[in-house]
């Protein structure tokens, strides 16, 4: 017994320099038991270091962050949160090194749970703030203005996160859909592509504020512009001219827009009473 103790302690010494033969006997004693699986993986033998490497590769394309809840940009349906999946190597690992003889485990994933899920998602329903300013101008100003309240319609805003009307709208290029209708530019009205853009910031600007939300970056025109008093209006002009507002609300928020007949309609919608069914 005392010279196969020092035989495998030789063995366990020199490692990987000795003839594979040793090698193998090594692997024996040291390694996987005989016969254990991991699902369809063969596993017996192999070393507590090289089943850390299998598994990881085996659970890099099963691993799955999970999905919020959501809202489609043009139905505004919502969109269900999804679980998503994660992996505890070291358990997996364990289980498999100290597994007796001819075991066959399984790759058991663990549910991580999306903070905001369906179920808070249905409860944002309450009228928070609402404007409308009236239609008006020509047919491709109020094209610029569809297209830009079909850009910020159906936005979740998250508690503390920053709302910016030029990165959700984007830059108003033809390539994007705009056209020429009047700006205001300085001192004077002049064509432009995108007019009619400030249309929608403004509206959003003052259903923003009857929400109480913050307001973060907020520019008025040069001189008035003519479908809101001046000084309640909200200038923006890529890149630099932006309205932006966080939701410093302990809940989450929708930005809801559209046109409705003669008016450019905005609103937003929460939950009054600052909570929701449900952990949150």
């Amino acid at each position: 017994m005392r010279r196969l103790a020092g035989l495998l302690l030789l063995i366990t010494t020199l490692g990987v320099g000795l003839p594979s033969v040793y090698r193998t006997i090594h692997r024996r004693f040291f390694g996987v038991n005989a016969g254990v699986y991991l699902e369809e993986r063969a596993m017996e033998y192999y070393y507590p270091g090289e089943v850390r490497v299998i598994v990881e590769q085996m659970v890099r394309s099963r691993l799955r962050p999970p999905s919020p809840a959501g809202l489609d940009k043009v139905t505004g349906e919502i969109v269900p949160h999804e679980d998503g999946i994660y992996f505890d190597v070291d358990k997996i690992v364990h289980d498999i090194v100290t597994a007796p003889a001819h075991t066959k485990l399984d790759l058991e994933g663990i549910p991580v749970v999306p903070l905001f899920r369906t179920e808070h998602l249905v409860q944002l329903t309450d009228v928070l703030g609402d404007f409308s300013t009236p239609v008006i101008g020509s047919p491709d100003r109020v094209h610029n203005i569809r297209l830009s309240l079909q850009a910020i319609n159906n936005t979740i805003v998250m508690p503390g996160e920053v709302f910016s009307f030029n990165e959700v709208v984007g830059e108003r290029t033809p390539e994007a859909g705009y056209r020429n209708a009047p700006i205001i530019l300085g001192e004077a009205v002049v064509p432009g592509v995108g007019g009619g853009v400030c249309q929608t910031s403004t509206t959003l600007y003052n259903a923003v504020r009857l929400a109480g939300l913050e307001i973060v970056e907020r520019r008025i025109h040069s001189i008035a512009p003519s479908y809101i008093k001046h000084g309640m209006d909200a200038a923006v002009a890529w890149p630099y001219t932006d309205f932006k507002f966080r939701n410093d609300s302990p809940l989450p928020v929708i930005v809801k827009a559209e046109i409705q007949k003669w008016r450019v309609r905005v609103w937003i919608l929460g939950k009054e009473g600052g909570e929701l069914v449900g952990v949150f």
